[in-house]
């Protein structure tokens, strides 16, 4: 044998450890038992102050859409991320992102006294008026990094997806599924909602609305979505369309989202207030069935009641949930419009003043 064949032949295997694919976690107990501890603990509610500005007290359309939330990171910090609304001539909407560092239960923020006040990281302009749904998607092998998908409804009626990480903050990926129809009306309504997930071997992907009354699916399997298993490199082109379904999550939704419970069913939760535009309104989520092939949504299963602490975070401004490693359910909402910390008679002394109040509930 010649030396470079016997050097070949010592040469190690390299193999590359699985790839470790994001998806939710299952809730500990069945769904209806996780929402009734959501409606039972109101009484031990967290909250977290979030730095907004007194620019965003305007009222009206122009508010708080939707609140999404990172995994713990490896540091033990938690990220939060705001899409907020801006209807006024030539605005833009905003992306906003916070980190908090403080203590957790788990991946639960702990009830202190006072309520910790969380410094805005980074705020991006949307190239909508009207982003209004959110979801955040970890990245693979538990990395301290991710993905934004949010929704934008009256100008560009797309997708837009923003890869994120602790060291890079928010940076735009691209854009998904541009065009899709306006309301039949001719009015700016567009799509309303996105909500992901790993399915056993699939990412089912949708994007729906109640101005239409469909939705439209999309799939991708691991191996394409992340074909290098590394920080940052989804793949959007992995997404392919699939049905369109009729969507029957009415009442005015804030917020639409997945969840697999410990039986192994999927549903699809809606956060809904009444009315849907008051922040003091009476706070439901509703429950939906979900079948995945086809795609099918139940008629609703349950509506059931929680309430957050007084003040005005509720379902009318936005609603989301998470799901611990523990199982634990985790059910967030933020204000409608950013409001003084420390209330008073106007003016006020400096914007830095006003804040995003959100709340996190959890079933246990």
């Amino acid at each position: 044998m010649s030396e470079a064949s016997s050097s070949q032949a010592a040469a190690p295997r390299i193999i590359l450890p699985p790839c470790r694919y994001p998806g939710s976690n299952p809730t500990a107990h069945n769904i209806f038992a996780e929402l009734a501890g959501i409606a039972a603990n109101q009484g031990n509610c967290p909250s977290l102050y979030l730095d907004a500005t007194q620019a965003m007290s305007t009222g009206g359309e122009n508010h708080f859409q939707g609140v999404a939330r990172s995994h713990k990171l490896s540091d033990g910090s938690i990220y939060y991320f705001l899409v907020r609304s801006d209807l006024d001539s030539g605005a833009h909407g905003n992306v906003l992102q916070y980190r908090y560092a403080g203590p957790t239960d788990g991946e639960h923020v702990l009830k202190t006294s006072p309520t910790p006040r969380v410094p805005l990281r980074k705020l991006l302009l949307s190239a909508d008026q009207h982003p209004s749904d959110i979801a955040f998607l970890p990245d693979v092998n538990d990395l301290d990094a991710g993905y934004l998908f949010v929704i934008e409804e009256y100008d560009t009626r797309q997708l837009t997806v923003y890869r994120w990480s602790i060291e890079q903050d928010i940076v735009l990926l691209g854009h998904l599924f541009a065009g899709f129809p306006a309301v039949p009306s001719g009015g700016q309504g567009g799509p309303q909602f996105v909500f992901l997930d790993l399915v056993d071997d699939y990412y089912y992907l949708a994007v729906a609305s109640e101005h239409w009354g469909w939705g439209q699916l999309f799939r991708a399997t691991p191996d394409e979505l992340f074909p290098d298993c590394a920080e940052g490199s989804l793949d959007m082109d992995a997404f392919k369309p699939r049905e369109m379904f009729p969507f029957p999550v009415i009442g005015g939704a804030s917020q639409t989202k997945l969840v697999r419970d410990a039986d192994g069913n999927w549903f699809l939760l809606g956060f809904r207030s009444v009315p849907n535009d008051d922040p003091n309104g009476t706070d439901y989520v509703d429950v939906f069935g979900v079948r995945f092939d086809p795609f099918i949504i139940s008629t609703k299963l349950a509506q059931i009641h929680i309430s957050f602490p007084a003040g005005d975070t509720g379902f009318a401004n936005s609603g989301t949930h998470y799901v611990e490693k523990s199982g634990r359910l985790l059910i967030s909402s933020s204000y409608r419009w950013s409001e003084p910390l420390v209330p008073g008679t106007p003016p006020f002394p400096v914007p830095q003043d006003f804040v995003c109040r959100v709340d996190e509930l959890a079933s246990w």
